[in-house]
């Protein structure tokens, strides 16, 4: 074993049965999030920077296969002046040193942590660029929007510690022992122009440090309402994309809407915005992928359903991290699974059991014991709710875009490419009367209001009509009456 290797051993036992022990120690350290760290094959872990415990603290989440290969950033000027600490920094941490105000001493000041990085190295940095006053969060330097644009496909994982600005204040020599905490986001992936990465990115880091707050004390908490939901259905070729699309960026105009499709999409002031992909997002879309790869109706089942569940949990994390001011669904997991039921032979499914499987899916069970016929009927419904996972959401506006089968094969025919199992005139014809009934009960039974249009209507003048609908519906607040249009 070479003299390298060695070194980096040594610098991962000590910091394993030395470092680790002690910060946790003094620290009493309380993670959430840590899951965000798994399986990543290179990062850069972003934080608040109180003190200069913050560093040790966030080595102290590394998994023990990354402790050698990750690299504060840190001022090399400021550690100097101590010659011993910078001695032990080298070892011990392998900072990447910058000093500030004199980039002329290297063409490229980020040259060096993009090399580390290209080469399947970690960075942690503190965006603020020093040690800021406690419960503040400064301004972020633009180096790291610069790094981001060159280096896109690292995702950026944002970590807020709360609770090293007691154990060592700014100034302090000696620590005491204080409880800490440590929040970590999911990954970013930022595709923006610096500007609006770092934008982001301190959003980002102020939302944990209020979701922190609020775990630190609950009974303040502060819940904000989730956005409104609007969701369009209809089968494929109805044309529900193309209208969910023009509707998300339309009625963002005078603030923004998030656009759940098949991919995410956040508007602001009519305008498409870059956006950061959650963790969630990205397994959302590799099971979506997957779906559309099926070669039967059988195969299809699993992973659509394992889809449809995340989308509809992403709902919760799109209000949480992007908080737009409405949310429009392009389908809606929790009616699409309803609907979907006839594609799998239940054509003789009756209103009433429908309107079971709905309310079950929502987590409504009251009423129902379990033998009921609908457990029997639809057995995964039974499943869902005894792995915790019916608590499907309604959305506050739902549109049907309603075609006749025919006219949405030959849309697709029109396509070209691979059709799916269920892109059949058979198949689209019971789906449609599937979604018809759906809306119905479920317009009568929760009073959402509904409009329900032609779906081979010129695109312009169905648009039109959903936007009306929409606007006058979001004006006031959710009604009692049942009210739908054709």
């Amino acid at each position: 074993m070479n003299a390298e290797r060695l070194a980096a051993l040594a610098r991962v036992l000590l910091h394993l049965a030395v470092l680790r022990p002690l910060v946790r120690l003094y620290c009493g350290v309380h993670v959430i999030g840590s899951i965000h760290l798994h399986d990543l094959p290179r990062f850069i872990l972003i934080a608040n920077h109180n003190s200069h415990l913050d560093v040790l603290l966030l080595f102290s989440l590394l998994p023990a296969r990354d402790i050698a290969r990750t690299h504060p950033v840190a001022d090399e000027l400021y550690f100097t002046r101590h010659p011993m600490l910078f001695g032990l920094m080298n070892f011990l941490l392998q900072p990447v040193w910058i000093r500030r105000g004199q980039a002329g001493r290297h063409d490229d000041p980020l040259r060096e942590i993009r090399g580390l990085l290209e080469r399947g190295h970690n960075i942690i940095l503190f965006p603020e660029g020093t040690r800021g006053r406690p419960g503040e969060m400064q301004a972020f330097k633009s180096g790291l929007g610069r790094l981001v644009q060159q280096l896109p496909s690292v995702p950026i994982v944002p970590v807020f510690l709360s609770g090293p600005e007691r154990v060592l204040p700014k100034g302090s020599l000696v620590p005491l022992p204080f409880w800490s905490q440590v929040l970590l986001g999911p990954p970013q992936f930022c595709t923006g122009s610096p500007r609006d990465t770092i934008r982001h990115l301190e959003n980002t880091l102020i939302e944990l440090s209020r979701s922190g707050v609020a775990r630190r004390n609950p009974r303040k908490r502060r819940r904000l309402a989730p956005a409104p939901t609007l969701a369009v259905l209809g089968i494929d070729g109805s044309g529900k994309s193309t209208v969910s699309r023009s509707l998300a960026q339309r009625l963002s105009v005078p603030g923004s809407a998030c656009l759940v499709s098949d991919r995410l999409e956040f508007y602001e002031r009519g305008e498409l915005k870059p956006l950061q992909p959650l963790g969630l997002e990205e397994a959302r879309g590799m099971l979506s992928r997957y779906a559309k790869q099926a070669k039967s109706l059988a195969t299809y089942k699993i992973p659509k359903l394992a889809e449809l569940l995340l989308r509809d949990r992403l709902l919760s994390d799109v209000n949480r991290w992007y908080a737009p001011q409405l949310v429009v669904q392009d389908g809606s997991p929790l009616l699409n699974m309803a609907a979907w039921v006839a594609l799998y032979d239940r054509e003789n499914l009756d209103d009433d059991t429908l309107l079971k499987a709905i309310a079950v899916l929502t987590g409504d069970n009251s009423g129902l014991s379990r033998n009921d016929p609908v457990f029997r009927q639809i057995p995964e419904l039974a499943l869902l709710s005894r792995l915790g996972l019916a608590h499907l959401q309604l959305p506050r506006l739902l549109f049907l875009l309603d075609l006749p089968a025919h006219v949405a094969c030959a849309r697709i025919t029109s396509r070209g490419g691979p059709r799916q199992p269920h892109e059949t005139e058979e198949k689209l014809g019971r789906l449609r009367q599937a979604y018809q009934r759906v809306v119905r009960i479920t317009a009568r039974k929760w009073n959402i209001p509904v409009m329900v249009i032609e779906g081979d209507r010129p695109l312009d003048e169905a648009l039109a009509k959903v936007l009306n609908f929409a606007q006058a519906n979001l004006e006031q607040e959710p009604s009692h009456d049942h009210k739908s249009a054709d």
